[in-house]
Order: structure tokens, then sequence, then C-alpha cells
């Protein structure tokens, strides 16, 4: 299946796989699975709060905090709410922050590539920290607190203190 829907564009590009990286692929890994069983996922997240400042600058996304909190709480949830009633060892599943990534790229992409049993390469993109961290000031002290504590079970969750 994904050869038949990306194969082409692999090619196209002298790639012998393809990445496909919508976030919300993660509440379908089991039927992503079944379709290419071979598949290994990367989870790549990124600190819960930084998530929802991204999204306040996002066209499509609430342009509130309150908005925003009301459309990522859900879907955090139903994400944790799977991921704690699967067995995950054994599967082709590699969870990495973001924030690992920005901090040391060719360290960290040579560790991630060798974990995909990939060869390892230098590549056009990188994570680079500044970008990771440009709306860490958006919110002041209460606004943040306020997020921090309406995202309090999921931050914790998804391995941020």
């Amino acid at each position: 299946m994904v050869d038949t829907l990306f194969g082409g564009a692999a090619a196209d590009a002298g790639k012998p796989t393809w990445c496909e990286k919508t976030p919300f692929n993660l509440l379908c890994m089991d039927f992503l699975w079944e379709l290419v069983p071979e598949a290994t996922i990367v989870h790549i997240k990124r600190h819960p709060v930084s998530v929802l400042a991204s999204h306040l600058a996002q066209p499509w996304a609430p342009s509130t905090v309150d908005g925003a909190l009301a459309y990522l709480k859900p879907i955090y949830h139903r994400w944790l709410t799977w991921k704690n009633t699967v067995d995950l060892t054994g599967r082709r599943y590699i969870e990495v922050k973001a924030e690992d990534l920005a901090a040391d790229w060719p360290g960290q992409r040579r560790a991630l590539f060798e974990r995909l049993d990939v060869d390892d390469f230098a590549t056009p993109s990188t994570f680079q920290s500044h970008r990771l961290t440009n709306r860490s000031h958006q919110f002041d002290g209460e606004t943040r607190k306020f997020v921090e504590e309406a995202l309090g079970t999921v931050i914790p969750a998804m391995g941020y203190e």
C-alpha cells in the first residue's frame, strides 16, 4: 500500500524509503501496521505546551488558549489511553523527543538511524533548538501556569516534567 501511495514520490526523489509525517497517524498505528507490517513508526514528540503555542499560530487551529486546549486535550487523551493499553515492545515503534534531536542533531540522528537500521547520512533538514523554543516566551507566567495545569496529566505522561 505505501509503495503504491508513496513509492513513486520516493523514487522521483532518489530515495529508497518514504517518511509520512501526519501527527494523527499515531491514532491509527494498528491500522498502519496492518497495511504495512514492515513499517517503523517514529514518534517525534514535542513538549505539549510548545505544541499548544504552535497551534495558536496556525490559521487552521483555534486562535485562543482555551480553544487550543479544547482541541488538543481530547487528542492527547485518546493517544495516551491507547498507548497505555497496548504492548509496544517488539513493535516497530521508536519514540524520541524533538528537543533531544535539536540539542544534538548529528549525534541523535546517527542514533535514530541506527535504531531504524538505515545508513546515517547528513540530511538537508535539521532539528534546530531555536525553532523549538521560539515560542517559549509566548505566554506570560500566569497563562503558562494555566496551560501547564490544564495539561497536567499529559505533560508527565509524554515524558516531560
